[in-house]
């Protein structure tokens, strides 16, 4: 020990090696074939990308699926993407897109167009929101997902679903005031 009583400082590998990976270093592992790499990625976006799933579909079973889809696709397809650009808004976009294929070949199959509302002890929301949420068209709740569940601001969500901000807008306009007469008649 220094004799100023000051501890030591940390070798620089000792340092780096309690650092948490990026993700674009993440990536470049999976890239040379990193199993644990590939683990850590998933591990670190899985709740986030689930949320983002379950909040567009309302059923825990199918954004367990497609989370899971979009992570293999994610995976198989990581060496296109871009190590500059920041991932998870890339997975979201994924998760989205296929939440909302999920959802229109759903509604094609059914009569019913309305989708199950999942018990609030698993969503964390009140059941009437969670089921007003469910009512919405699937790309105008997607739009409400994003920006209110996943925290995207416009431009953002424009990129993840490959739309117009002005899309955006409208649709997340839209979305809200329909959640809003969704829920004024289920207190009436």
């Amino acid at each position: 020990m220094p004799e100023s009583g000051e501890l030591p400082a940390l070798a620089p590998a000792v340092r780096g090696s309690r650092r948490e990976r990026s993700d674009a270093e993440l990536i470049g592992a999976v890239r040379a074939g990193s199993a644990a790499a590939a683990e850590t990625l998933v591990d670190r976006h899985w709740d986030r990308a689930h949320r983002v799933a379950f909040a567009i579909l309302a059923d825990p079973h199918l954004a367990e699926e497609v989370t899971q889809e979009s992570m293999v696709s994610i995976l198989a397809r990581v060496g296109r993407f871009d190590t500059r650009r920041p991932f998870e808004p890339w997975l979201h976009r994924v998760v989205a897109n296929r939440a909302l294929d999920y959802a229109r070949a759903r509604a094609r199959r059914s009569q019913v167009h309305r989708l199950v509302a999942a018990p609030a002890s698993e969503s964390g929301s009140d059941p009437r929101l969670v089921e007003a949420l469910a009512a919405l068209p699937p790309d105008r709740r997607a739009v409400v997902v994003l920006r209110h569940v996943a925290g995207y601001g416009t431009n953002e969500i424009a990129r993840i679903l490959g739309i117009r901000r002005g899309t955006v807008g409208s649709r997340l306009r839209r979305g809200l005031d329909q959640l809003r007469s969704e829920l004024e008649e289920s207190d009436g």
